[in-house]
């Protein structure tokens, strides 16, 4: 599955609203503040990026706040184990699926 990364700063309320995004869409996500995070500037940099809210998503980028690029890109979900509530990440696209907890073993399926 595809790591998702999402550059902020404290300041920019669009980037509030993509993290309130990346959460409602139970999508897993890091956060790198790039005010205080030096080698989150050196990837943007590197990476040709000068905006934010910026997401990496695998091995690509969009820039600005393009959900339906986002939803597009993301493979997975998270969804909370029905016995301990652990949080675990699921494929999408896949139909019903089983899942196994790997905290308290308790087996379910999730579509």
């Amino acid at each position: 599955m595809k790591d998702v990364t999402l550059f902020t700063t404290q300041t920019c309320p669009h980037c509030k609203t993509a993290k309130a995004f990346l959460k409602q869409n139970h999508i897993q996500f890091v956060e790198k503040d790039v005010n205080y995070d030096a080698a989150a500037q050196q990837e943007m940099t590197r990476r040709g990026i000068r905006g934010v809210p910026a997401f990496i998503i695998g091995d690509d980028a969009v820039i600005g706040l393009d959900q339906a690029k986002v939803l597009e890109l993301v493979d997975h979900r998270v969804v909370a184990c029905p016995n301990c509530q652990a949080k675990l990440r699921v494929p999408n696209d896949k139909g019903k699926i089983s899942v196994r907890c790997p905290k308290c073993k308790t087996s379910f399926e999730t579509k």
